[in-house]
């Protein structure tokens, strides 16, 4: 079985971390896609952003390793609409998480989880500081 990267986040540092373990675990890619352009004021009322239906099976993929940047220090809307379209179908989830505050917020894993209704395998706070890159486990 296959593994995907799912990412949301158009960063050049996303963009990193995606290559990164799309390398490391020979994986497909899948972006989240928005329907309309996400405005800043929308990332504070974000409950109202619709994203584009995803196409692929997750049951299919063996590993979904979902990379995501924080909106204000949380996981961004349009990612839980996604997983709340996936409830069912993934098998093994690990979460990556970029957040440009530096601050870690374990408590957005348990969020995913919940809305999934799986436990996941791993999770990864990830922040870059001028020559490093940071990344922190919680399990």
């Amino acid at each position: 079985m296959e593994n995907l990267v799912v990412f949301f986040g158009k960063s050049k540092k996303v963009q990193m971390i995606v290559s990164k373990y799309q390398e490391m675990y020979n994986a497909k890619t899948y972006e989240i896609e928005t329907i309309k352009k996400v405005g800043f004021m929308d990332k504070f009322t974000n409950n109202k952003i619709e994203i584009h239906r995803c196409n692929l099976n997750l049951a299919n993929f063996e590993r979904v390793i979902l990379v995501s940047e924080m909106w204000h220090d949380k996981v961004p809307f349009p990612v839980l609409r996604f997983l709340e379209h996936q409830t069912g179908k993934i098998n093994h989830i690990m979460y990556v998480l970029f957040n440009k505050n530096r601050d870690d917020r374990p408590e957005e894993f348990d969020k995913m989880d919940k809305v999934l209704n799986l436990r996941r395998d791993n999770s990864y706070f990830v922040t870059f500081n001028k020559k490093d890159i940071h990344v922190r486990v919680y399990q």
